[in-house]
């Protein structure tokens, strides 16, 4: 009988040299798993934080887990939580994202898709969309309240959050066209990768934005009076043309 399995997604620092990386995927060999999958998410003085994705027996308590990984010299167990029974890809889960805010047909869609599917790709607790007057325009999860969320984007003194989790992680980034910011928090920090993920996923929000404003424009001059004038007399002249060449 097949031993039952637990895939897991543990972030670890350890140092940035050869073989190090080698060292712990031996500690998850020496416990009957296996890693299945990689991601290095941030790297900086001397040390590298790697994501890794990792299929244990279901018997293995966490602790047990963290103490195993800790052993070896110079690494720290970061986080690690359950990820289910299917496999976990933070890639591939960025491009899904991507395919679904894109695939959104109004300005408010691409905003919902943008706050839900981009926490989901970073494994955040909260986004929103706060347009350039101060309003959110979408939101998902539980996020502060306007007046923090505006505090900390303009950089001023940190105010009462109204929800919990003022300890959060956040980022915020600009999307021009849409003249608005995407805001993320979450509840450990967001390291490199993943602030260039949603950083990716903005600009491709707001690509979508930009077009969509762009064609409503030409769809507004298009039914505008002066092109029917414009279009009558065309009409007219071609009909002018038709009859000389009779």
């Amino acid at each position: 009988m097949e031993e039952e399995s637990v895939t897991y997604l543990v972030r670890v620092w350890l140092p940035d040299r050869p073989g190090a990386l080698g060292a712990v995927a031996s500690r998850f060999g020496a416990l009957n798993g296996d890693v299945i999958g990689l991601e290095i998410v941030e790297r900086s003085g001397g040390l590298a934080i790697d994501e890794l994705v990792v299929s244990l027996p279901a018997h293995l308590p966490i602790e047990r887990i963290v103490a195993a990984i800790s052993t070896e010299e110079g690494v720290e167990v970061e986080d690690i939580c359950p990820v289910g029974g299917l496999q976990y890809d933070p890639q591939l889960g960025g491009l899904e994202a991507a395919a679904i805010i894109i695939g959104a047909d109004s300005r408010d869609g691409i905003a919902d898709a943008l706050c839900e599917h981009g926490c989901r790709a970073v494994r955040s607790s909260w986004a929103c969309v706060l347009e350039q007057d101060g309003a959110v325009l979408s939101s998902w999860g539980e996020r502060p309240n306007d007046l923090w969320l505006n505090a900390f984007v303009s950089g001023s003194p940190a105010v009462d959050t109204g929800a919990p989790g003022l300890e959060m992680d956040t980022v915020w980034v600009p999307m021009p066209a849409a003249s608005a910011r995407l805001i993320v928090g979450g509840d450990g920090p967001l390291r490199a990768r993943e602030r260039q993920r949603l950083a990716a996923l903005a600009r491709v929000a707001d690509t979508w934005f930009r077009r969509m404003k762009e064609r409503s424009i030409r769809e507004s001059w298009a039914l505008h009076p002066s092109q029917e004038m414009h279009a009558s007399e065309l009409s007219s002249e071609l009909a002018s043309l038709v009859s000389s060449s009779r």
